[in-house]
């Protein structure tokens, strides 16, 4: 399972499965694929391992998967999906008992999102940092940039009246992940730690803050 030289749309090289079976085999695969890379990270995460450890044949393997690349393209994008629906999930929670959102939860969710698997975590960042195509793609992704903004503003008690400008979602939402994975990478901070939390917080609360105080002297100076 080599990767190929040629240029492939990143789109195409995850075959989808259309059955249910087929679901639970692309499953099976890459459970085993989280598995191989938080035991063995990235330098054992070869195609016989895989095979080995999934019980599927490498036959099986090239029928959902172009590359070895295509299984690590699909890891960021469970990942990405999961911490998505995670996020979701936990807020309508909250909501449902009336407790009130703040940027520190978002924040702690995050946190513990990617402290799960962190040998795997480090791996699938750092593939991910080495492929621009994917980048794109991670940074086309706005959803985690619009709820840290849209709950950081209540949290705070401020009024934003419209979405981010995509130069806006871009800075808030690389800051926000980009500390947070090179922490994870590097090791360069304790991410379980309170002041990293809390760190991480005041970058999303102080940013907002400066736009929604930038946005008031705005219109200010156009009604004067």
């Amino acid at each position: 399972m080599s990767v190929k030289t040629q240029k492939t749309s990143i789109k195409s090289i995850v075959r989808a499965p259309k059955q249910d079976r087929s679901r639970v085999t692309v499953e099976a695969i890459l459970e085993s694929a989280f598995q191989i890379l938080e035991s063995d990270g990235i330098a054992g995460f070869k195609v016989a391992a895989l095979a080995e450890r999934s019980g599927y044949s490498v036959g099986t393997l090239y029928q959902y998967f172009e590359n070895i690349d295509a299984v690590m393209l699909a890891l960021v994008e469970l990942e990405n999906e999961r911490q998505r629906q995670t996020l979701l999930a936990q807020f309508s929670d909250l909501a449902a008992q009336g407790v009130p959102q703040s940027t520190r939860n978002v924040v702690t969710l995050m946190l513990v999102a990617f402290s799960q698997r962190r040998v795997a975590q480090k791996a699938i960042i750092e593939w991910a940092l080495s492929r621009r195509d994917v980048r794109a793609i991670d940074g086309r992704n706005t959803f985690l940039g619009q709820m840290l903004a849209s709950v950081s503003v209540r949290s705070q008690g401020l009024t934003f009246e419209r979405l981010l400008s995509p130069t806006e979602m871009f800075v808030l939402s690389r800051a926000f992940l980009g500390a947070l994975r090179t922490a994870i990478w590097n090791d360069e901070a304790d991410t379980g730690s309170p002041q990293f939390a809390q760190a991480l917080t005041d970058l999303v609360d102080g940013y907002m803050y400066q736009l929604v105080k930038r946005e008031c002297a705005s219109k200010g100076s156009a009604r004067s």
